[in-house]
């Protein structure tokens, strides 16, 4: 979480993040939008870690998804590698029983793992996406 949150408040600091009026992602383009009246001000590169179903009480990676296009979930290989080589069943099973708070432990280990510059939560009827940024910059 330390390595995270260190982060997310440099995020916050430098780019303003949380503080746009929208957000939008699009698998497509691996990208995450932050924009203030339709206007794009920030961009992150990323990759979902994966997601929370508030219907279930359960997690899902996101490489165990078929909704997710592959190279938006193929950096969370790394982590599942990392889990198999040090017995971390939770970083190895497709899908267990969890809550928002295990969406954020999964996410704050996969930041810390793959050197993210930080992390970001969507929400919709179902439960939440969790996702990492491999980068962010200021929109052209």
């Amino acid at each position: 979480y330390e390595y995270l949150q260190g982060k997310q408040d440099e995020a916050a600091e430098k780019f303003g993040i949380g503080e746009y009026e929208r957000f939008d992602w699009d698998q497509e383009t691996r990208q995450l939008v932050w924009s203030d009246g339709g206007v794009p001000k920030v961009v992150a590169d990323i990759q979902f870690v994966g997601s929370v179903s508030t219907k279930s009480d359960t997690w899902l990676w996101s490489w165990a998804n078929s909704s997710v296009l592959e190279p938006l979930s193929k950096e969370m290989l790394k982590v599942r590698e990392f889990g198999s080589t040090h017995d971390l069943e939770k970083l190895t099973e497709r899908k267990w029983s969890a809550d928002e708070v295990d969406g954020w432990e999964m996410t704050a280990i996969a930041a810390y793992l793959l050197k993210a510059h930080g992390a970001y939560r969507s929400s919709d009827e179902n439960g939440f996406t969790y996702m990492v940024f491999t980068d962010l910059r200021f929109a052209d």
